[in-house]
C-alpha cells in the first residue's frame, strides 16, 4: 500500500462546525457523526482558523457500527489538530465515525479521505 501517493485517495467527507455563542461565551462544537462510510484505510484531518500555538490535541473520534438495533463503538482514536493522520480501519462495513471535539475550538473543519490504492 503506497499511502504516500495523493492520487490514490479520493475525498469521502468534508464538512465545517462552528461553536454557539450564548452572549458573549462560546459554547463547544456538540458531537457529530458522519454518514455511513465503507472505506477500510482513511486518512483525517481536523483544522481551525485561528489556532493558537498551544492547541495540539483536536479531539477524539470513534469508529461505530450498528449491530441490529444497537450502536456499538469498535475503535477509539485521539486525533491531534492539523495532522493528517492515515488510519486503517477494522473491516466492518458500512460504519459511521462519531467525533468529540475539544471544547476551546471555535471553528473546525474536518476532511476525511477514503484509500482507493
Amino acid at each position: 500500500m503506497d499511502f504516500s501517493n495523493p492520487s490514490l485517495w479520493q475525498l469521502v467527507y468534508l464538512q465545517s462546525f462552528a461553536g454557539d455563542y450564548f452572549g458573549t461565551l462560546q459554547l463547544p462544537i456538540p458531537p457529530f457523526e458522519t454518514p455511513a462510510l465503507t472505506e477500510s484505510a482513511i486518512r483525517v484531518k481536523i483544522s481551525t482558523v485561528p489556532a493558537r500555538p498551544s492547541w495540539s490535541w483536536a479531539g477524539n473520534m470513534s469508529q461505530v457500527i450498528d449491530a441490529g438495533n444497537v450502536q456499538g463503538v469498535i475503535q477509539k482514536y485521539s486525533l491531534d489538530l492539523s495532522e493528517d493522520r492515515v488510519l486503517i480501519l477494522e473491516p466492518f462495513s458500512p460504519y459511521i465515525l462519531r467525533f468529540g471535539l475539544a471544547k476551546w475550538l471555535p471553528q473546525a473543519t474536518i476532511s476525511i479521505f477514503g484509500y482507493t490504492g
